[in-house]
């Protein structure tokens, strides 16, 4: 199990008990409001039979205000099924290698990492076709910004490609808004990151949020590239070197 505790200050409370109520507590003399972050414990595994539909549904709600998704299908309702097909598609072909780990919290998926390790990408023939097929509601909802996301990947393909040798590849990060900003996306992290450490193989991933290229840059990776296609939202890809020693 891994434990993530929320954001707060470690250190001796110097606020008597009788001053909290509620979660939160009263300066003395400003006599306002603080609010705590609230303590979060999670419990990190591989993906268990049968818990496959929630993990989907929770990769989905993560990724309502993702911009590629917004760009290339604005639709909301359509947005919403493209996604859980894209997260179907991705969740049904990393499985079999056993790399699908879940964060939990209160009975909850929290958030889930979904992984292929070295040898699992490239895809091969047959992968990418079922990949395809189940991705296709996201194309057909795309209408005539489907040309544009076709190349787009295309070139995150070609992109990932050029990287040589063995190496674990995140295909899919996400964690339920609810417990965004609790640690649940670095807990879900933590095992295969070490295990690239114990193996000294790098890891690489794509996102396609500008703010995220900080966010793992605390978990050591750095960035590769910008993809601009044309007519296309940015994607940027990084690398994690396995630390030594």
């Amino acid at each position: 199990m891994i434990s993530q505790r929320g954001g707060g200050i470690l250190g001796e409370s110097r606020v008597p008990p009788e001053w909290h109520e509620c979660g939160e507590f009263f300066h003395p003399f400003r006599l306002r409001a603080v609010s705590l972050a609230p303590v979060r414990t999670f419990e990190v595994d591989r993906m268990q039979a049968g818990e496959e539909p929630a993990v989907i549904a929770a990769l989905a709600r993560a990724f309502h205000d993702d911009p590629l998704f917004g760009f290339f299908v604005p639709n909301l309702l359509k947005q919403m099924k493209s996604l859980i097909g894209f997260m179907t598609s991705g969740v049904k072909d990393a499985r079999p290698f056993g790399d699908v780990w879940v964060a939990h919290s209160d009975g909850k998926v929290a958030g889930a990492a979904v992984w292929l390790p070295p040898g699992g990408y490239p895809r091969g023939v047959r992968r990418d076709l079922m990949t395809y097929v189940r991705t296709l509601p996201t194309f057909v909802h795309s209408g005539r910004r489907m040309p544009r996301a076709v190349g787009l990947l295309g070139a995150v393909d070609k992109a990932h490609h050029e990287l040589k040798g063995p190496h674990y590849y995140l295909a899919i990060l996400g964690t339920d808004p609810e417990f965004q900003r609790t640690g649940a996306g670095s807990a879900v992290l933590a095992p295969v990151l070490e295990r690239c450490d114990t193996q000294g193989l790098p890891a690489y991933l794509e996102t396609q949020k500008e703010a995220n290229v900080a966010y793992y840059a605390r978990h050591r990776f750095e960035l590769v590239q910008k993809i601009e296609h044309t007519g296309c939202p940015p994607i940027w890809t990084l690398l994690r070197e396995p630390k030594l020693g």
